[in-house]
């Protein structure tokens, strides 16, 4: 694969927003969580998640849902930093991740 693939533009703003995240969650900073959903949801707007080939529908409702409810977690968190709700950002956006991945299988 080369850096001019879709997939991997992707996956590199998937990981730089992991890495955000992390930290965001573990030391309660909630305004990296801003920044992270920037470099989450890039691929989108720029049509780098337009892989072409075969879709599993299944996978892509999935991810969409769990991507939704992770943000959802993602908000509440950033309206009370100290709530368990920020663990549960992170492990909802982490199955999310892993649907996206599956999305082309």
């Amino acid at each position: 694969m080369k850096l001019s693939d879709n997939r991997v533009k992707t996956m590199l703003c998937v990981a730089i927003a992991g890495f955000i995240f992390i930290p965001a969650v573990i030391f309660q900073i909630p305004m990296l969580i801003i920044i992270g959903a920037f470099f989450d949801w890039l691929p989108l707007p720029t049509g780098w998640m337009r892989f072409g080939g075969k879709v599993n529908r299944s996978m892509l409702i999935i991810h969409i849902v769990l991507t939704l409810t992770a943000y959802g977690f993602a908000v509440l968190f950033f309206f009370n930093p100290a709530s368990p709700f920020r663990f549960a950002f992170l492990e909802t956006w982490w199955a999310a991740v892993m649907a996206g991945v599956f999305m082309s299988f």
